[in-house]
């Protein structure tokens, strides 16, 4: 919500469409959903330096010039991409002394003039940025780190507040998917809910598996889970099938290994572990299943997968010991050690990759 002494509002970072989304929002509080004369829309997306100060330049004259029938008027320079680190942005000279003087035109604008910004990347190290800072209320919008353990819980969190302005709910085995099935965009997102929320209608309003997978295409990233799914289940011809999509589009076997195999296989030993010696229950939720595992004695968490901020990475645990039915602690030890073989193979021997690969998941999906 903008603040009533503050006069320029600046949204920014990796997560453009979050960014876009909350300066949407402070526009149309700005302007009370009235277009008008008074009010303006400046297209920041740019080719080259030359065409960044020739935007710039229209917004300092926009913000300079009055409103010829007074009251309120506000500017939104809208996606900005030529203020982050790049040849055709803030590392040109030209941009830098172009984005110096949009700052010093937002220090001294005509009463109840507004500016507000939306922007990819920022340069903080320029000194635009340290002077912008200072005018400005600035909030940054950065993407979840998909590559550290214990994100999906981040994404999911994000998912339930965006489906919940929606008015509509998941089951456990939908929100499991539709997490996996989407990347970090909050853009990406938000489009599939919509989708699904089209989809639904008025009369259903629980989003069920079935209709993520009917709705909800897969990410790149969403393969690695794909793979882990049909290895869960037991499903030998799907993951097959997945790993030769992957290593057709030209994906390192050891990487599928390592990024999709290997975790699914040590997270269900783990799982069975803790199961077996300390009756960890997933029947009670992931939040009862994340606070029995942070309660177990400290030589048992040692062995068990860390975030890289040394929290335990509970979420993964959790995925695992729903799937594990009837696997043994002996089968599933016995799993790892064919991961560890496979692995060497891979990185050591000129075995052909795809039936290295084909053998460890006919091996791991076996009843």
């Amino acid at each position: 919500m903008p603040q009533d002494e503050r006069t320029t509002f600046v949204y920014y970072g990796s997560d453009e469409g979050a960014a876009a989304a909350e300066a949407a929002a402070c526009y149309a509080e700005l302007t009370g959903g009235d277009e008008g004369w008074s009010n303006e829309i400046i297209d920041g997306i740019v080719g080259t330096a030359d065409e960044a100060v020739e935007c710039l330049g229209r917004v300092a004259e926009a913000l300079q010039t009055m409103n010829m029938f007074g009251g309120r008027k506000v500017i939104w320079l809208k996606g900005a991409n030529f203020m982050g680190d790049t040849p055709s942005g803030a590392r040109s000279e030209a941009v830098q002394g172009a984005l110096e003087k949009l700052v010093e035109v937002a220090q001294n604008m005509p009463a109840e003039t507004y500016l507000v910004v939306s922007a990819a990347e920022v340069d903080k190290r320029r000194s635009f940025f340290k002077k912008l800072s200072s005018v400005a209320e600035m909030k940054e919008f950065a993407l979840i780190d998909i590559s550290r353990d214990g994100w999906e819980s981040d994404v999911a969190a994000l998912v339930l507040k965006l489906a919940k302005e929606r008015g509509l709910r998941f089951d456990n085995a939908a929100m499991d998917l539709f997490v996996q099935r989407v990347n970090e965009s909050s853009r990406q997102i938000v489009n599939e809910l919509d989708k699904l929320d089209v989809y639904l209608g008025t009369e259903r309003r629980t989003v069920q598996e079935e209709d993520v997978e009917l709705m909800v295409p897969v990410s790149r990233h969403g393969v690695i889970f794909e793979i882990s799914r049909a290895l869960e289940k037991q499903d030998s011809r799907t993951a097959v099938r997945l790993v030769n999509e992957q290593l057709a589009r030209g994906e390192q076997a050891v990487t599928i290994m390592r990024a999709a195999i290997v975790p699914t296989v040590r997270n269900r030993y783990c799982a069975r572990l803790l199961m077996d010696t300390y009756n960890l229950n997933p029947a009670a939720g992931y939040r009862g299943f994340e606070s029995a595992i942070n309660k177990l004695p400290h030589d048992a968490q040692r062995a068990l997968p860390r975030k890289k901020d040394g929290n335990i990475s509970c979420y993964g645990l959790f995925q695992a010991a729903r799937s594990l039915n009837k696997l043994t602690l002996a089968k599933a030890r016995q799993h790892l050690f064919a991961c560890a073989q496979a692995d060497r193979q891979l990185v050591s021997t000129q075995l052909d990759s795809r039936d290295v690969l084909h053998k460890l998941i006919v091996m791991l999906t076996a009843v």
